[in-house]
């Protein structure tokens, strides 16, 4: 029979918050992609890779929901998002994967976005949004 320790449920809680990026211990040092990039990966894969389910449906979502059609966009966009030193991996490809039109929208989806000055962010946005108007 398994014993409860008291206040463990209530710490684990506590450490995992999205919207302050406390995402968990496994997740400290973890890279994020673009749903752009993820869609070339998988569109690249090995040829002899396996053919399963679970493939074909990750495929089928990351072309619904990618937002830059090339490598060298996606890249673009990750390099613009880079210069705003604030900004953690994971608030990056928030950013890209979600291509909010203006900064009150992207701090509603994105709160830790809060430490960004509004116009700096709306500067980034508006970059964002002509790369992916003008992609190739």
């Amino acid at each position: 029979m398994a014993t409860r320790v008291p206040g463990r449920h209530r710490a684990q809680a506590e450490e995992e918050d999205a919207a302050a990026l406390k995402l968990g211990s496994e997740f400290n040092n973890a890279g994020c992609l673009l749903i752009s990039e993820v869609k070339y990966l998988l569109e690249n894969r090995d040829k002899d890779a396996p053919d399963t389910t679970v493939y074909n449906k990750t495929l089928d979502y990351v072309k619904n929901f990618a937002k830059f059609n090339t490598t060298d966009s996606a890249s673009a966009v990750r390099e613009t998002l880079r210069r705003e030193p604030a900004l953690t991996q994971f608030e990056t490809a928030q950013i890209a994967n979600l291509c909010p039109a203006d900064a009150e929208e992207a701090k509603s989806i994105v709160p830790s976005l809060v430490k960004v000055d509004d116009d700096r962010l709306q500067t980034l946005l508006d970059e964002i949004q002509t790369m992916r108007k003008f992609q190739s």
